[in-house]
């Protein structure tokens, strides 16, 4: 390699960075242009050639990647969410564009939201907040969290954080991952990891259900009517993960005839969540406006991983948290 004199990257940005992240950027790239695309505005046309541009960076959740027909040169679009269901076309499936995401970034706030919605559930917060509202004095039904049973259906990343929070709390933890053989780290906080295949086994064992499975053709309105009916009765669910795993109108039945005694939700198929949506008016619903992933350390995490990226790709390596395009994570 010496002698041969390494071409820096150019980076094409459609979100709002801080500026002091765009100058690490710059240190490394040769051009680097941010022209954002707002969440819920129409897509902006770039003012500029994408075609001279390697690196897009964007957000997964929306960007169809419409604009690639402009950027013949992108090589890495990057995304700026877990989530990266907009950007799969078959175009982009069938393309050497290499897609990476922010997964990893997100589990430790994520869980620590998902810990938040357990204990809440159990304890009967949101009864308690409005029986404040209302100056109520009235006991409340609770439910403990000590040897209660979670199960966690989409064990990756995301799961393993929320298992090592429910075992620290006395809970029983099984997870449910495609891949059941597969083992964390040094340390597997899980009591037992079973097959996606025994889905319903788990349910049926489970004081509380957390739904974090990603985005594809599986797991679209995967929490249906009949799945819902092999939870116990009584048992609470969260979802942390896709807004599209749940039927929403059999889980509102579920939730208004008792079967399940209440959800905590934070994705939704439509967000922001419809003013006319009875998940706003159910007494036994949790809604969070997609929060889960948020921290006051957010972007650090998020710039971090990115800035590790670039200084691989600008030295010709393998990158980190490449999405595999025809899973979709």
């Amino acid at each position: 390699m010496s002698g041969s004199k390494k071409m820096a990257p150019s980076l094409y940005i459609r979100v709002d960075i801080p500026e002091k992240y765009i100058n690490e950027f710059k240190e490394i790239c040769s051009e680097v242009v941010v022209e954002p695309w707002e969440f819920g505005e129409p897509e902006p046309q770039p003012t500029v050639d994408l075609s001279k541009f390697d690196i897009l960076y964007t957000q997964g959740l929306h960007d169809n990647l419409n604009i690639i027909k402009k950027a013949p040169r992108i090589k890495w679009v990057h995304s700026d969410s877990a989530g990266v269901e907009a950007m799969l076309n078959e175009d982009i499936e069938n393309s050497d564009v290499i897609i990476t995401n922010v997964k990893g970034c997100t589990s430790v706030p994520i869980a620590e939201h998902t810990i938040a919605m357990l204990s809440s559930l159990a304890r009967g917060i949101p009864t308690m907040i409005r029986n404040q509202i209302n100056k109520t004095w009235i006991e409340i039904p609770v439910k403990d969290l000590e040897n209660a049973t979670v199960g966690i259906i989409g064990y990756g990343d995301i799961g393993y954080e929320i298992a090592k929070r429910c075992k620290a709390l006395g809970m029983t933890v099984i997870g449910c991952r495609r891949n059941p053989s597969k083992r964390n780290k040094e340390y597997e906080p899980a009591d037992l990891i079973m097959g996606m295949d025994q889905v319903d086994d788990v349910l049926s064992r489970s004081d509380f259900v957390v739904l974090a499975l990603p985005y594809t053709q599986d797991t679209s309105y995967f929490f249906n009517k009949e799945r819902l009916n092999k939870m116990k009765k009584g048992s609470y669910v969260i979802n942390v993960g896709r807004g599209n795993t749940i039927v929403d109108e059999d889980l509102i039945d579920a939730l208004s005839n008792g079967h399940i005694a209440g959800a905590a939700l934070d994705v939704f198929e439509v967000e922001p969540l419809p003013k006319d949506h009875p998940f706003w008016q159910l007494e036994n619903v949790m809604v969070s406006p997609h929060n889960a992933y948020n921290s006051s350390k957010h972007i650090d995490r998020v710039m971090e991983l990115f800035l590790k990226n670039l200084k691989l790709f600008s030295d010709g390596k393998p990158l980190m948290n490449v999405v595999e395009k025809k899973l979709g994570y």
